[in-house]
């Protein structure tokens, strides 16, 4: 049975809220690699792996404000530190957020039963932890971390996280969408749909009592006012009804993999290195308590190049490929590097 960590409401302040073209939460990516970090900071001794994570939001606080005190929101931005001359340095946007999340962490290796290793492991996630950044974001505080190693306790755990929202992958309304489109347009493209499918729409629907008086003018006197009808304008609601929200989903290979070493000024080069775009696919925030099973809502990474991508078990992820061609090769990312 696959056992699980629960980091139960880490308090995270100043986190990104920018993923590529989305804002108002992280990409999904920034908290497999929070596992990923984690994993690689515990004992060798230990022989653990930590692998795919389920995200529930318990509270998010975008740092927005609004100019003239209505309208649009804005990001609330900084301008530190100054440049070397004193001046006060030009605004790069930045998105922050504060947020209270969540997260179950598989884990691989432990075996039912050994209180000893259980006991070393817990105590290494809450040295860790505090340490950490999560999403860019400082970890101020976690209100409990623990193993789920049995159905009881992993469901018992689902219920003690109310209130709270799972994030799920639902690509699969995003792939009905593009063939609606695509029936209706032959040169619709995914990226096309995926725009059309994440913007709110409105549509209007024509009142049946019109102006008596407008419908008497003569063809020769119409003029703007009388040729305008009334309507009754109403949300378009999304698939399912579900609250569906655009996401990053991974990236996507626009170059060969180079061998370590030969880019320069690249962070690591003891890897290979290839250059990437953001892939982007669709998500649903859905109460925790419908999540019945734990397994459902964990994401975790495939991997064949060109793409490195996250996806859940529910669905079959669909990406939004960019429109460049990269050179076809028979080698794979390599999650550990």
């Amino acid at each position: 049975m696959q056992q699980y960590i629960l980091l139960k409401k880490l308090n995270v302040q100043n986190a990104n809220a920018i993923a590529g073209l989305t804002y108002g939460f992280p990409a999904i990516t920034n908290f497999l690699g929070f596992a990923h970090a984690l994993s690689r900071k515990l004992p060798d001794k230990l022989k653990i792996k930590l692998g795919g994570v389920a995200v529930i939001s318990h509270k998010n606080n975008v740092h927005v404000r609004q100019p003239k005190g209505w309208g649009d929101y804005v990001f609330a931005l900084t301008r530190n530190p100054l440049t070397q001359q004193g001046n006060t340095a030009p605004i790069n946007e930045e998105g922050r957020m504060n947020m209270q999340i969540s997260l179950l962490i598989e884990v691989e290796g432990l075996v039912a039963g050994d209180q000893t290793t259980l006991q070393l492991l817990q105590e290494e996630l809450n040295n860790s932890i505090p340490s950490m950044r999560l999403a860019g974001g400082q970890i101020t505080s976690f209100e409990s971390c623990e193993v789920l190693n049995d159905e009881q306790s992993q469901q018992k755990a689902l219920r003690r996280l109310m209130p709270g929202f799972v994030l799920l992958d639902r690509s699969d309304y995003l792939e009905a969408h593009f063939s609606t489109l695509k029936a209706k347009q032959e040169n619709t493209s995914l990226f096309d749909a995926w725009c059309d499918f994440v913007k709110l729409k409105f549509q209007a629907t024509p009142l049946e009592n019109q102006n008596s008086e407008s419908e008497q003018v003569e063809p020769a006197q119409e003029n703007e006012e009388s040729t305008k009808i009334r309507a009754s304008w109403k949300y378009v609601v999304k698939p399912n009804g579900g609250y569906l929200v655009p996401i990053a989903a991974g990236y996507y290979a626009i170059s060969e993999l180079y061998a370590a070493g030969e880019v320069e000024n690249v962070r690591d080069k003891t890897v290979p290195v290839a250059f990437a775009e953001t892939a982007y696919s669709v998500g649903e925030w859905q109460s925790v308590h419908r999540l019945k099973q734990i397994n459902n809502g964990v994401w975790r990474y495939t991997y064949q190049y060109p793409w490195y991508i996250a996806k859940t078990t529910s669905t079959t992820t669909t990406i939004l490929e960019p429109d460049i061609e990269v050179q076809t090769s028979d080698t794979v990312f390599d999650p550990d590097f």
